[in-house]
């Protein structure tokens, strides 16, 4: 019987942690919703000003609820060369920082219940959150205002999951075994090491932080056993971000690295210092119980400290990674061939849910595309003056090329009109499907005049000089009208 009451303690342990994630999760899809397109403009907009990257990698966290999102997306922009990969340090370093404010809200729950306060705790919060969402849902037919309506569903969740797994955790305070397993757990280490599990298992550094906080209002979390796994999830965040960078540039890896070196220098620098200081002196709070505030408060003193302490050496860490990542040399790649293909990175699946960055990226695609079909139809023309076999199979390689880029494009931006566009985004998604179609006819006509002027070379066909002038006029009308066609699309004309 006990062990039947225990399973169902942690089936719905896990429930509410369920929930609560869920909750972040329409919370970010629904602040995402009204920021509209500023999200992304904020992230294009970080310059070499390492202050305005640490506050647009705050921002950016706080609306997407999560350090690991904000930082896929920057893997992303790096590896679709929008972002540098020195721009992106101080970004990945403030979405450490904005990842805190979740275990901050809710810290709330353990508020004095006594208190006029009350009112604002999750306990409390949550039933009206809920009730605002239904008003809003029934009331408002308009789309904005069932955004907001979603927001706070999405808040309303995130509470309600936390009140039921701090009332699931208020049973385990007399389990030996949890309290063994905190023991044990205090040695820095095993601390560390399960911290990091955990996170990367759960895939949410405030999610782990969410269970600790619950925890800790049985009484049998200590400081000692506590700060270390708090150490240690930071550490377990950097597995989605590294997941992500797998198959991209070696910018977007070095991205990736970036996060883990960060959060990795900054666990020893705490461990070294903490331990050093508690073995020394000794911290007189060292085996009480920790609460939630405590948590919380450690939680941002560590991812604030840290970027204090490594921001100046921003630079070394770009440059840690350059070392540990190094560039591939490969001397059998035709230089001009692998350049066909490298426009490829733009179309990476960590934006193609930010439409505003993923629809540049489509175009700067489609603008390539048309630059190799004029470049076919071009030397298709030159084939015509004097044949050689060797230039008939780079306009082939090209060709293959232009349908490459042309079935990914295609896909991509099918991926993109899946989301909530606005009308305008529908428009320019819809506008580009029948560009890039367009681009692609140019090359695949090219292509068959080259198959024609092969023909031509096999049977030893000659025009006449007359002929030939027509042709010739015929010829730079067309490359006119391509070349003005590009333009036109490059200066959104």
């Amino acid at each position: 019987m006990i062990i039947l009451n225990l399973l169902i303690s942690i089936i719905k342990l896990f429930g509410g942690l369920a929930l609560l994630i869920y909750g972040m999760s329409v919370l970010s899809i629904n602040l995402k919703k009204i920021a509209g397109g500023r999200l992304e403009k904020i992230l294009m907009s970080a310059t070499d000003n390492i202050f305005k990257g640490l506050f647009t990698g705050i921002v950016i966290t706080v609306i997407t609820q999560s350090s690991s999102a904000t930082t896929i997306i920057v893997v992303g922009l790096v590896n679709a060369e929008i972002l540098r990969l020195k721009n992106a340090i101080p970004i990945i370093m403030g979405a450490n920082i904005g990842t805190t404010i979740t275990s901050q809200i809710l810290r709330l729950t353990n508020l004095d219940s006594s208190s006029l306060i009350a009112l604002f705790t999750p306990s409390s919060l949550a039933p009206i959150m809920l009730i605002i969402v239904l008003l809003i849902i029934e009331i408002s037919k308009k789309k904005k205002a069932k955004d907001i309506g979603q927001m706070f569903l999405g808040v309303g969740l995130l509470f309600t999951g936390m009140i039921i797994m701090v009332d699931v955790a208020s049973g385990f305070s007399e389990l030996p075994v949890l309290k063994d397993i905190l023991t044990t757990l205090s040695n820095p280490i095993l601390g560390v090491i399960a911290g990091a599990i955990i996170t990367a298992i759960v895939q949410s550094s405030s999610a782990t932080v969410g269970i600790l906080q619950a925890l800790s209002t049985t009484g049998i979390m200590t400081y000692a056993s506590t700060i270390p796994i708090i150490l240690g999830q930071n550490i377990g965040t950097c597995v989605t971000s590294i997941l992500s960078s797998i198959g991209g540039a070696k910018n977007a890896k070095r991205a990736a690295a970036v996060h883990l070196y960060f959060n990795l220098i900054g666990t020893v620098i705490f461990l070294i210092a903490i331990y050093s200081y508690q073995f020394l002196v000794g911290f007189p709070f060292w085996e009480e119980s920790i609460d939630m505030g405590s948590i919380a408060n450690f939680h941002t003193l560590f991812n604030v400290v840290s970027t204090i302490i490594l921001l100046p050496f921003a630079g070394w860490l770009e440059k840690l990674t350059i070392i540990t990542i190094r560039d591939k040399k490969d001397n059998t790649e035709n230089e001009e061939d692998g350049d066909y293909y490298s426009v490829l990175n733009l179309l990476d699946e960590r934006v193609a849910n930010v439409p505003n960055i993923a629809i540049l990226n489509s175009s700067n695609v489609i603008e390539k595309m048309g630059e190799l079909s004029e470049k076919n139809f071009r030397k298709s023309m030159d084939l015509l003056n004097k044949f050689e076999m060797k230039k008939f199979d780079k306009i082939e390689e090209r060709e293959n090329a232009t349908n490459k880029l042309e079935e990914n494009v295609t896909s991509f931006l099918i991926k993109i009109s899946d989301l909530e566009l606005s009308d305008e985004e529908n428009m320019k998604v819809t506008s580009l499907l029948k560009i890039e179609s367009e681009f692609e006819k140019i090359g695949d006509y090219a292509f068959e005049f080259a198959e024609i002027v092969e023909h031509i070379y096999d049977k030893d066909i000659n025009f006449s000089d007359e002929a030939y002038k027509d042709l010739e006029d015929v010829y730079k009308i067309t490359e006119d009208t391509i070349l003005n066609s590009i333009n036109l699309f490059k200066d959104n004309n």
